[in-house]
């Protein structure tokens, strides 16, 4: 079953009175459960096609659909949906326990079920020591952590991940890759991943997605892409 379709989709967006079109008459089944990797060079349209996804996209044409829902009827405030960014976005004022329990405050989850599940998959990221503390205290591997944390709490069925690891220390992003694996291993959602970084693409993901000027040039998993590719970005990349 496909959770996420895109037919001819093209997305728009105005900088004063210019049209520029960000994401080239795309078509692409992403299926459910799947973990797909975006990859491409700054503009090429990778955080757009995320938030196309979430319903967000101002000025579109073709056809989108995220579970069945056309894109202009979806709503990424009803749960099923979380977005981890790579400035992490944590409420400073809160403490890392609060951070993470946020999502099930605001559906009013009992808190002895807030409390379970927060330490749950605190445990899981390896962050349980660092609850009490506030995000100013934490490195920033442990923030995005945290902030990983807090978008998995209510068990969405999609997760995206916008270049979720730029700022993160290249030995502590390849810790965060394996945890963000079992994660997928562990609640099955589907997850767009979005990276500028090939290696990060093909050691977490299924399939990968390679996007230029908004269109989509190529798509496979490694072994696929590694005897045919025709971007200039992999053809670099495979012949280092």
């Amino acid at each position: 079953m496909d959770a996420i379709r895109f037919n001819n989709f093209s997305c728009y967006y105005k900088i004063k009175k210019q049209i520029i079109t960000a994401i080239n008459s795309i078509t692409l089944q992403i299926d459910q459960g799947e973990f797909i990797a975006l990859i491409g060079e700054s503009g090429s349209g990778k955080s757009t096609f995320i938030k196309a996804c979430l319903g967000l996209a101002d000025y579109f044409d073709g056809e989108l659909f995220v579970d069945g829902v056309p894109v202009d009827k979806i709503d990424a405030k009803k749960g099923n949906f979380a977005l981890v960014h790579q400035d992490f976005r944590l409420y400073p004022r809160m403490t890392c326990f609060e951070n993470i329990a946020f999502p099930l405050r605001v559906i009013h989850t009992h808190n002895d079920e807030v409390e379970r599940r927060v330490y749950e998959i605190a445990k899981l990221l390896g962050i349980e020591l660092f609850l009490a503390r506030y995000p100013k205290q934490l490195s920033l591997g442990q923030q995005q952590r945290v902030a990983i944390a807090r978008a998995v709490i209510k068990n969405p069925r999609f997760i995206f991940f916008d270049e979720p690891f730029a700022n993160i220390d290249p030995l502590k992003s390849v810790e965060l890759r394996l945890l963000v694996k079992q994660i997928h291993k562990k609640y099955r959602p589907t997850i767009v991943f979005s990276t500028h970084d090939i290696a990060e693409a093909f050691s977490v993901a299924d399939k990968v997605v390679v996007l230029e000027r908004g269109k989509i040039v190529e798509t496979g998993n490694l072994e696929q892409l590694r005897q045919k590719h025709q971007s200039q970005l992999l053809k670099a990349y495979f012949q280092q």
